[in-house]
């Protein structure tokens, strides 16, 4: 009865005390390795972490991307010391598994024995028939980069922490001899200069009905399906979403049965983009004893850039950087005797840290 309390304890400490944007350590990666209709398991071990690893929580979501299976069951490595070994499977709907893995043992019970790597056990999936594709991948909760978690305690109880997985790849337990339907797909994603329009394309699949489009939601830390394309025949497609914003955008296909039934493909790699910010309104100049520049702020601008120009057509040169997003004014005393040109535009920094810029405001000379 003791073991059980202890155990409900630690279920409770994972999914309702232990936030997903703790400190994480780094370095760590799962590993899935496809072995005919199984999957080993595995951990290494956070890149920093050096304590004894007692209790851990990871989860799988194991998907049907072609053909049809049975619930899946997982075994866990005999190797293993813990006294609580508990392998949940949930069925979330049709063709999908949740399969939640919890290890909890004694101060003397560790997890990785020492190693750097630490073999859970093997997950079994029951297709059913000759073609299938089945994909198993970690779940659970995402970093705020979209990384999955594993969460763990050390040896005295009283540390937890959640650990990114970096690297960490998805298996794929297929027969598809007859069909290329579950081939990864290709998509790419471009934003053409001071625009908010996404442009979407992607590599055909002859064996498709249609694709789906996805995009990850930081809120619930999934991928939410925003677009249906219902055509195989369509490669392309644009829309439109709120400037300054980075998004995550992943595709596959789907296919119709005979009965009714929708087949999935397999998922493109994410493509990541990051929208530039609005064109700057209300631009003035006001010249007496100094020259000042004001504007309405761009939402989502982490500055803004002045230019100057001899000629309202001509070339203009940068005259100032202005490095606050927050900032709507700024003065010099520097002056031109004739008559110059001035522009202003906002701009974002990406995630490669390089600068992205909107559409120049409306020309003001003085």
């Amino acid at each position: 009865m003791k073991k059980w309390i202890k155990y409900m304890a630690l279920v409770c400490f994972f999914v309702f005390v232990l936030p997903v944007h703790a400190a994480a350590a780094g370095g760590g990666s799962g590993v899935l390795t496809a072995d005919g209709n199984e999957v080993s398991v595995g951990l290494k071990l956070p890149e920093g972490k050096t304590e004894t690893i007692t209790s851990l929580r990871l989860q799988l979501r194991v998907t049907v991307q072609a053909g049809t299976m049975g619930e899946p069951g997982f075994t866990f490595d005999s190797k293993l010391k813990s006294t609580v070994k508990d392998a949940e499977v949930h069925k979330e709907k049709d063709g999908v598994y949740l399969v939640d893995l919890i290890l909890s043992g004694k101060k003397d019970q560790d997890i990785f024995n020492g190693n750097e790597y630490a073999a859970l056990g093997r997950l079994s999936v029951k297709p059913n028939g000759d073609e299938y594709q089945i994909l198993v991948e970690i779940a659970g909760d995402l970093s705020e980069s979209g990384e999955p978690v594993v969460k763990y305690m050390d040896a005295g109880g009283k540390e937890a922490m959640p650990a990114l997985l970096a690297d960490t790849g998805a298996a794929v337990v297929k027969n598809t001899r007859k069909s290329a339907f579950g081939q990864e797909p290709k998509l790419r994603t471009s934003v053409k200069k001071g625009s908010n329009a996404v442009m979407f394309q992607w590599s055909k699949n002859e064996e498709a009905n249609g694709y789906i489009l996805y995009e990850y939601d930081a809120a619930s830390k999934t991928y939410r399906e925003f677009k249906t394309i219902g055509s195989p025949a369509v490669t392309a497609y644009s829309m439109k979403f709120k400037y300054a914003t980075l998004h995550m955008f992943r595709l596959r296909a789907y296919r119709k049965s005979a009965d009714g039934s929708i087949t999935y493909g397999t998922y493109s790699p994410v493509s990541r983009v990051t929208l530039p910010p609005a064109k700057v309104k209300g631009f003035t100049v006001k010249k007496s004893s100094k020259l000042t520049f004001s504007w309405k702020k761009t939402d989502g601008a982490k500055g803004y850039q002045i230019y100057s120009g001899k000629k309202k057509n001509g070339k203009y040169k940068l005259l100032k950087t202005v490095k606050k997003g927050k900032t709507k004014k700024w003065s010099t005393k520097k002056m031109n005797s004739k008559k110059t040109y001035y522009k202003v535009r906002a701009y974002v920094t990406g995630e490669n840290g390089k600068r992205i810029y909107g559409d120049f405001s409306k020309i003001k000379a003085k």
